[in-house]
């Protein structure tokens, strides 16, 4: 939930939101190079790869791995490919499907980040490769920069919240003798 109040030029904003902490990676690899890395939500596999497969033809990159992050269309991909800053937002950019609010994150951060970690019962595994044409310029040992960073819950933490609210209420109710079993 957010709420926002303007007093004159000013906007104040309020939010609520489950707060979960996660570990993650940083794209960045050193002078300006960066491996390439992509976030999308509420899109088939088939989406995923199509998407990736095109700009890996279009830019000749290496393999491209696609891990799955949740089960209604989340996907992250990876491709160690090293490329300088602007050449790699060109490349997010052309993906097509790719999430745009990580996009837009990333351009502020000056940085790709992803999720490595478990978030709410869920941990990213590798479902596809995508062969490349060409060898990849780095490793994940070349990743120096692991972070710990606050994202959004998501919905299963209030359908978790719902479920134990409903348990206390059926026990406050029969308790009360409102309602009989």
């Amino acid at each position: 939930m957010i709420k926002r109040v303007d007093i004159g030029v000013i906007r104040l904003t309020f939010s609520i939101a489950t707060v979960v902490k996660v570990k993650g990676v940083n794209s960045y690899l050193g002078d300006d190079r960066h491996i390439l890395m992509w976030d999308f939500d509420h899109c088939s596999l088939e989406e995923v790869t199509d998407a990736l497969r095109k700009v890996q033809t279009r830019y000749f990159l290496s393999d491209i791995h696609i891990l799955q992050t949740n089960l209604e269309g989340g996907y992250h991909a990876y491709c160690f490919t090293a490329v300088p800053w602007r050449r790699a937002v060109e490349i997010l950019a052309a993906t097509a499907h790719v999430d745009m609010k990580y996009l837009k994150w990333c351009l502020f951060r000056g940085r790709f980040t992803l999720r490595a970690s478990e978030k709410m019962g869920r941990v990213p595994h590798k479902i596809v490769t995508l062969d490349g044409y060409l060898l990849p310029d780095a490793t994940v040992a070349d990743l120096h920069q692991w972070v710990i960073y606050e994202t959004m819950g998501g919905k299963e933490y209030w359908i978790k919240q719902m479920k134990r609210w409903q348990h206390w209420w059926i026990q406050l109710m029969y308790r009360f003798r409102l309602l009989r079993i």
